[in-house]
């Protein structure tokens, strides 16, 4: 029906019930009922109520039309939502299956530069050689190491990766690893670390390997983006609560709140000069995050630029647990 025909028959239907009305008021002699008063009445009717109801059809007409956009938006946001995951998905079974099948090559890459580097079966005529196999050697381990964390965080994102592999573990000896496979780096650019442990000895529940390579991650990303000259501070602290902290403070080039989003990003990195001079694939914090929430733990990054970079890994209280002295003193004896 159209707006004219609509409010013609709205109008008239007000008209009859105003008259109505105004019929039965008469009849119970309240009011005279004339054609003064029946004249008064639908005037008064049509001069109030065309309006009101051209307004009334003008805004149900527009919640029509909202409403029909409304589930059109809502029925392509679910197709486009059930795509993503769909795309999601396949993207991350590609990438498990294209690391699985790139990192069997890549070991045998590895493997036999190796025996040539190290001359194991003869010393090689020329050490131009020995210098390419060196080389050779150290390309592959570096893919070898992106192509792990690939697939680490395509199992991750999959649903497929766990901490079915959890024991109990005194977290000291893991961060002192973590700080040897570092050294070497900070070394080279001349950066000092540092390490303020906890006290009183604490263990955590989790596979460790996976701790191991969270300090890694954090603790190279805070030596690679520190001036020669700077400091990188590792410090532990169990709370109050029980749960236990993690902080890795550097002096380094710091980061807007924008680019921190950007670094938490898988692949991304923050855009500024220094950055730009790092290899990487911007996996490093994303995929320590990601094990931090496989964890039931926090990454949490407080950076301002120029300022240096503060990364805190918090572990539950129900992660956390302190031996007892007669533990402690057991197992030192053994």
């Amino acid at each position: 029906m159209s707006m004219f025909a609509a409010t013609a028959l709205l109008t008239g239907v007000a008209v009859v019930l105003a008259l109505l009305v105004n019929w039965l008021i008469g009849t119970t002699g309240f009011i005279e009922f004339t054609w003064q008063l029946v004249v008064a009445a639908i005037g008064s009717t049509v001069l109030v109520g065309v309006p009101i109801i051209i307004y009334s059809q003008i805004v149900i007409r527009e919640l029509k039309t909202s409403r029909g956009t409304l589930r059109r938006m809502t029925e392509q946001l679910a197709w486009a939502v059930n795509n993503a995951e769909h795309a999601n998905e396949a993207k991350s079974h590609f990438l498990a299956n294209m690391s699985h099948e790139l990192r069997t090559p890549l070991n045998a890459i590895i493997g036999f530069s190796d025996i040539i580097r190290n001359q194991r079966f003869g010393e090689i005529g020329n050490p131009r050689y020995s210098e390419y196999a060196k080389d050779i050697n150290d390309s592959g381990l570096h893919l070898l190491s992106i192509i792990n964390d690939i697939l680490d965080l395509a199992k991750i994102e999959a649903g497929h990766a766990g901490v079915q592999e959890q024991i109990e573990f005194e977290i000291a000896p893991v961060i002192s690893s973590a700080v040897r496979m570092v050294t070497p780096l900070a070394e080279r650019r001349g950066v000092d670390l540092a390490v303020l442990s906890c006290p009183e000895p604490v263990r955590l529940t989790g596979v460790e390997r996976m701790i191991r390579q969270v300090l890694v991650n954090v603790m190279s990303n805070a030596v690679k983006f520190t001036d020669e000259g700077g400091s990188v501070t590792v410090v532990t602290e169990r709370r109050a609560g029980g749960s236990f902290r993690i902080s890795i403070t550097d002096t380094g080039i710091g980061m807007s709140s924008e680019e921190v989003k950007v670094a938490l990003t898988p692949f991304g990195q923050a855009d500024n000069t220094l950055a730009r001079k790092h290899e990487g694939t911007g996996l490093g914090l994303p995929l320590a995050n990601a094990m931090m929430e496989l964890h039931g733990g926090r990454l949490v990054v407080k950076s301002k630029p120029g300022r240096g970079t503060t990364i805190v890994l918090v572990f539950p209280a129900a992660r956390v647990s302190v031996p007892s002295r007669e533990e402690t003193v057991a197992e030192r004896a053994s």
